[in-house]
């Protein structure tokens, strides 16, 4: 899926002049006809008590689309070309969520023009729209494994790989994983819980709207669809964003129209794009293992699940701790010898009591000879199928816009 694009538009070479020194600046363009909220970096108040604002620039502001907003920027630093900065998600934008979407550049990148063109049509007119360059794009596909435990398992392995190139996540949900520097100039990657950001995202949406906010309120009317949140469960994201200089380095175009070009021409562009940027990670991972579960997340659980406070108000976690030292019978002893170590009344109330903390009456029945297989190549869990990254109920968004730019 392309989950994210940044887009540079030129001005139009018209209206750029460079002097002697190599600068850039426009001509004949007056920035307050543009409608873009300005700002200072210098302002000086003269004799005459009027004030006078210099070095204008543009801030970032936030563009509203369908769905979510799309980040814009006029670049006016006179040691680059002047140019329009786009950044969003094409999947967002247009229906809402990136939980799955299209691979199509195309449909994506014509609707955040779109959206500049409805938003500031004069100061579109003077772009020339023909010269965009794809400055990154964000590639993402998804590993489907058992459930939210085994997601967390595989992204805190990752966590724990001692090869100097990841790095615990500081985001506000669980989970994630990152791969190479913040400022490389080719490519970032990261792993981490769908599940876990998706409702991180929900309930910003919800204080938003709460907030008489009609865009958010959108938002949330889309994300709280109960077959989006389903299909959450037990995703693993993997996400590579590719730079230009990326790129270029594998002679793929970075002017928008010719990348659109090519990938009409090469209908996998994106899925080859993102195989052979994490080819390195997962040849790491090729060989390493690791357990389908481990005990600190089943006590954990059963903590979570069976804590309890005296009268005086001390925690106790006794019961707990004996149901987690049963659950570790059943894994080295199997149902069978445990059933002959404990009268019929204690053996099904302990075994109800781990079902009733989520471990199925299946699972814990053959848990003894899942251990002897419980340790699973990474790959396995990790593994990407393209075929079935979309449910069978996606429609692909229409555009909100029939031209061509």
């Amino acid at each position: 899926m392309l989950d994210h694009l940044r887009l540079m538009i030129p001005f139009d070479a018209s209206l750029v002049v460079t002097d002697h020194e190599g600068r850039f600046g426009l001509v004949a363009v007056d920035l307050h006809e543009l409608d873009i909220p300005l700002a200072a970096r210098a302002v000086e108040k003269y004799d005459d008590g009027s004030v006078h604002a210099s070095a204008l620039y543009h801030p970032y502001e936030s563009l509203p689309t369908s769905f979510t907003a799309m980040a814009m920027k006029v670049h006016l630093d006179s040691s680059q070309w002047p140019c329009v900065e786009l950044k969003a998600s094409p999947a967002k934008i247009m229906q809402g969520h990136n939980v799955f979407g299209s691979d199509d550049i195309e449909s994506g990148a014509l609707e955040m023009l779109g959206f500049l063109a409805e938003a500031y049509p004069a100061l579109y007119a003077m772009l020339y729209v023909q010269d965009t360059e794809v400055h990154h794009m964000d590639i993402t596909y998804s590993a489907r494994l058992k459930d939210e435990q085994q997601v967390k398992l595989v992204i805190d392995y990752f966590s724990r790989v001692s090869d100097g190139q990841t790095r615990a996540s500081k985001k506000q949900f669980d989970g994630s994983c990152y791969w190479g520097g913040e400022t490389s100039r080719l490519i970032n990657h990261k792993a981490y819980a769908k599940f876990a950001e998706f409702m991180a995202q929900l309930d910003e949406y919800k204080k938003r709207a709460s907030k008489n906010d009609a865009h958010a309120k959108r938002v949330v009317d889309v994300m709280m669809d109960t077959r989006l949140i389903d299909w959450t469960k037990g995703l693993l994201r993997w996400e590579s964003r590719l730079k230009r200089r990326y790129l270029q380095r594998r002679e793929i175009p970075t002017n928008l129209f010719e990348l659109i070009k090519h990938q009409r021409q090469n209908p996998d562009l994106l899925q080859n794009l993102w195989l052979d940027a994490t080819k390195s990670i997962f040849d790491a991972l090729r060989g390493q293992t690791m357990k389908a579960t481990d005990h600190d997340t089943v006590y954990k659980k059963l903590c979570n699940e069976y804590r309890t406070y005296t009268k005086s108000g001390r925690e106790s976690l006794t019961k707990a701790r004996n149901l987690f030292n049963f659950y570790c019978a059943l894994e080295t002893h199997g149902a069978t010898l445990m059933k002959e170590q404990y009268s019929e009344s204690v053996y099904y109330q302990k075994f109800a009591d781990l079902v009733a903390a989520g471990f199925s009456k299946a699972f814990l029945q053959n848990l003894h000879t899942e251990s002897k297989s419980n340790v699973i190549p990474l790959l396995k869990f990790t593994e990407v199928d393209f075929s079935a990254q979309l449910p069978s109920w996606y429609q692909p968004p229409a555009s909100s816009f029939n031209y061509a730019a």
